[in-house]
């Protein structure tokens, strides 16, 4: 399926988020006959999303590049000029001679290499993201991808949200590394295609619009990232990022129930496809990847949980555990069992919730928790059906009957749950369990 970037839209709850952090991502250049392209240069290894700080290179030589069909990077001549003792540099580069553009910096270190995340046009003016480990590692996966044939499906803004400062330390000069994380998002971008034609139907316009969106997003935010002059600021810039992001898909169409389980089916099938590589990078993949996982599902639960009839105290202690559970995956350091911990967390909290409200019969809903985490229970088969799986194919089919079977389950204690809308109390254990 192509997604083409067909449609002109930009809306209000995206606009305001990044309107209120920084200037616009481009501009129009006043020579018509070529693009300008503006950045920085870090020499430093290791940058995180929000924690990095802006390292001046200066001399360092930058030039423009193309980005092969093949996924190779090559330098286009005349190109080439110097970080000034600010940091900075700004390209011209005659955007018709090449689809795809990318930068290249040489310093001391060796080669570093960052891509502009759009169609580049001759008469504009682009901002990236400072040039550093971080961006060498998602051009170098860019690459591959444009090689594998697959941009069609993966958007710039799935490489963003996949790969951090950790990822990216491991993997940036491993081509190995580098193919599998690139497969890993193939997989997980085509299964989402799947996911969301099975959930909601007219799976192509509305991911159409979503990538018309997150061009905008991304772009926004690598000129927030340009622009940035503290951690505090970096930090503010993802999270606007991430929440973008779920918003660019509600206001395609995409409802966030099925987001909830988006994001849970695409850490999975990314874990599935990249079990080659070190545990510390599926660890660290599966922080990063997580955290776009971990708002979705507090968002439907709150949505569920209002829908539910329960008490505004309940909302509120609700609400209280879903920013605990963004923040713990948000601080993860990749450490082995840290998002687990932070999601079975969340999934004590939020049931302690519903056993609180005084229009919920506790012992019911403690009863058929225990019933979907039982032995041969819906959430241990759950979790065995998707075992290995990275087909897109097969993967909607698992998600189908996990959610059939728990309203089921819900169903049989209607009469003794509570005055409360026993769909809307399903939902919400389906959302708790998918990570716990």
């Amino acid at each position: 399926m192509i997604y083409k970037n067909n449609l002109k839209l930009l809306f209000g709850s995206i606009l305001l988020i990044f309107t209120l952090m920084g200037c616009s991502d481009s501009s129009t250049s006043a020579d018509e006959s070529v693009a300008i392209i503006q950045g920085s240069v870090e020499e430093e290894a290791s940058k995180a999303k929000s924690t990095a700080s802006q390292t001046s290179a200066e001399g360092t030589v930058v030039m423009a590049a193309r980005v092969a069909s093949n996924g190779s990077i090559e330098a286009i001549s005349e190109t080439e000029t110097e970080v000034n003792a600010s940091g900075q540099f700004t390209l011209e580069v005659d955007a018709s001679t090449a689809d795809r553009i990318a930068v290249i910096a040489e310093t001391g270190g060796g080669t570093l290499k960052g891509y502009v995340s759009a169609n580049v046009e001759n008469g504009q003016s682009y901002t990236i993201k400072p040039v550093n480990v971080e961006s060498t590692a998602e051009t170098r996966i860019y690459g591959q991808l444009v090689a594998d044939g697959k941009t069609d499906v993966v958007h710039s803004s799935d490489i963003e949200a996949a790969v951090n400062a950790n990822v990216a330390a491991q993997i940036y000069t491993s081509s190995s590394a580098i193919t599998h994380v690139a497969a890993g998002l193939s997989n997980s971008a085509e299964a989402r295609a799947q996911f969301i034609s099975e959930f909601e139907g007219d799976a192509e316009a509305k991911l159409n619009q979503y990538f018309e969106t997150m061009t905008d997003v991304q772009l926004q935010l690598e000129s927030n990232l340009a622009a940035s002059s503290s951690a505090g600021d970096r930090e503010a810039a993802y999270e606007a990022f991430l929440d973008a992001k779920l918003n660019a898909y509600t206001e395609a169409g995409v409802d966030v129930s099925t987001l909830a389980k988006l994001g849970h089916l695409k850490v999975n099938v990314m874990q599935n496809s990249i079990t080659s590589v070190s545990s510390s990078v599926r660890n660290n993949v599966k922080a990063s990847t997580s955290s776009f996982a971990a708002i979705a599902i507090d968002k439907a639960v709150q949505a569920s949980a209002e829908a539910s009839g329960v008490s505004q105290a309940t909302l509120s202690a609700i609400a209280d555990a879903g920013v605990t559970l963004r923040g713990e995956v948000k601080s993860s350091t990749g450490a082995s069992g840290e998002i687990e911990a932070a999601f079975e967390a969340y999934h004590s909290e939020v049931r302690s919730a519903l056993e609180s409200d005084s229009s919920v019969e506790a012992s019911i809903i403690i009863a058929i928790d225990t019933e979907l985490n039982s032995v041969g229970g819906a959430k241990l088969l759950f979790d065995s059906a998707l075992s290995g799986v990275v087909s897109a194919g097969t993967i909607s089919d698992i998600y189908v009957e996990f959610t059939n079977s728990v309203h089921s389950t819900v169903e049989a204690q209607n009469a003794l749950i509570g005055d409360v809308n026993a769909s809307a109390i399903a939902d919400i254990l389906i959302f708790i369990n998918l990570f716990s």
